[in-house]
């Protein structure tokens, strides 16, 4: 599985859970971007990370 389809599928997650997240974005392969309800937004280095890493990673700042 690629990254990107990886960050598909957590973004479905993500928002199946109803947070506060509105959507995930992949920059490039060692960036996500986080969108925020209200517009916030906070980019997530994953550079080198497993998947499970990039989940751990993300969680921070969704919390």
């Amino acid at each position: 599985m690629s990254k990107e389809d990886f960050i598909k599928i957590f973004e479905m997650t993500l928002l199946s859970a109803n947070l506060e997240v509105t959507g995930l974005s992949l920059i490039d392969d060692d960036n996500v971007l986080i969108h925020f309800k209200g517009g916030g937004r906070k980019r997530v280095n994953i550079t080198a990370d497993s998947y499970g890493a990039i989940v751990l990673d993300i969680m921070k700042y969704v919390f």
